[in-house]
């Protein structure tokens, strides 16, 4: 069984480490490297300032002095994050793996967790706590009969960064429906380009629902919705808007 050790940095990262040879970490004379001396990756300024949290598998080797060489990124939920990770990995320092008490190399494969804290953007936008625990898994919209209604909606605006790109994109915001009815727990299913998230997940938490009832009163439900942007259509919106208001 691997077995991780994981460390929080400034409240910001969780780096986990594994040695990736199961057998050997079973046996009694290998003891797998230890993260000592970490370097935080910088968090992506767009991706932090839109709300986005992520994942990165890097892999790489620890030498028998606790160096690391021969870096790689096997996966990154967005490839911003996996940059990041990138540029420190080299940086980190560890106590190298043993084996029969003698110092050896070792590969290694180790999350980051890209993770927001309270005070996160989104909240300061909201103007109230985003993101929340429940003692229950909120039930799934597709198994209701009728799901929360919202009170109005509110489609996110094409934004101003990318004015005169053309640029389309789609953005796809899974959320929790809480028992006031409020937006929670957002998080981006789909959606590649920082500033589209960021109008979406505002967007979205900016809306409110009608809470939906049972028999044991409010509970919270999770939704799904989907944001298409398209500069030219966004210009035709507001011609239409600006002409219904003379």
């Amino acid at each position: 069984m691997n077995r991780f050790t994981l460390i929080r940095l400034k409240w910001l990262v969780t780096i986990g480490v594994a040695g990736a040879v199961a057998a050997l970490q079973a046996a009694d004379n290998f003891v797998p490297p230890r993260l000592t001396r970490p370097v935080e990756p910088e968090y992506p300024r767009g991706l932090h300032d839109a709300g986005v949290e992520g994942q990165v598998e890097a892999v790489f080797r620890v030498d028998r002095r606790g160096e690391v060489t021969d870096p790689d990124v096997a996966f990154a939920t967005h490839k911003e994050f996996g940059e990041a990770v990138k540029a420190v990995i080299t940086k980190w320092r560890f106590t190298p793996a043993r084996r029969d008490g003698q110092a050896i190399d070792q590969r290694v494969r180790m999350p980051v967790v890209f993770t927001i804290s309270a005070n996160d953007p989104l909240s300061k936008w909201a103007g109230r706590k985003v993101f929340k625990k429940f003692a229950q898994d909120p039930l799934p919209a597709d198994d209701l009969d009728t799901w929360p209604e919202p009170v109005a909606w509110i489609e996110p605006y094409y934004p101003s960064q990318l004015n005169g790109s053309g640029k389309r994109g789609e953005v796809i915001v899974t959320f929790v429906v809480d028992e006031h009815g409020d937006v929670v727990n957002p998080e981006v299913l789909v959606g590649e380009d920082p500033h589209f998230i960021a109008s979406a997940l505002a967007a979205t938490v900016s809306l409110e629902f009608s809470p939906h009832m049972t028999d044991d009163g409010p509970a919270p439900v999770s939704m799904s919705v989907s944001y298409k942007f398209d500069e030219k259509k966004q210009e035709q919106w507001e011609r239409i808007s600006d002409e219904g208001r003379k």
